[in-house]
Order: structure tokens, then sequence, then C-alpha cells
């Protein structure tokens, strides 16, 4: 069965490390939390590799567990909705 819930945790983390200019993979869980998307740490952070494989963002390890994301220009592109990506809902109004 396809999650129909996909594409907006990915436009959400995007716009989540828009406005913070980086992100954890953690602070990235606890975000798509407040907006009711209950995931494990598992499944945000194969989100995020996701999203760094669409070019969309650049990861960096702080170590086994811990990783911190910012935007590349196409993913900042997504994030303020001025390019749509296959995959990624349009931007999340406030």
């Amino acid at each position: 069965m396809k999650d129909i819930f996909i594409e907006n945790q990915r436009i959400l983390i995007l716009q989540g490390i828009e406005r913070n200019i980086t992100l954890s993979n953690e602070m990235a869980s606890r975000l798509l939390r407040i907006y009711g998307h209950s995931l494990s740490q598992e499944k945000t952070n194969a989100i995020c590799y996701w999203l760094e494989q669409r070019g969309l963002v650049t990861i960096e390890k702080l170590d086994e567990s811990i990783f911190v994301m910012k935007l590349t220009r196409h993913g900042s592109e997504v994030a303020k909705g001025f390019v749509r990506e296959e995959g990624v809902d349009l931007p999340v109004e406030d």
C-alpha cells in the first residue's frame, strides 16, 4: 500500500531546514510529530536520505546516529514552492 503521507513529510522537512538553516535528523522527527506524523527515527532517516539522493539536501554525519541536513539550491527552491519535485508536496502554509 502506498504511503499517502510521505510527500507531505518530505516538504515539512525541507521547510524546517529552510526556516532554521540546518536541521538534525532528531529534530526532523520532532518537527514531523508536531504535524501529526509519528515516525520511528529509522523511517525519518530514510526520508532524509531520500531527500539527499534527490539532491535536495546535503547530509553531514556528526556520529553514528545523528546527522545534520542543509538545503541545496534546488532544495531551497522546492521548499519555497518555486520548483516542483516529483514525490514532494507543495509547501505547507503556516
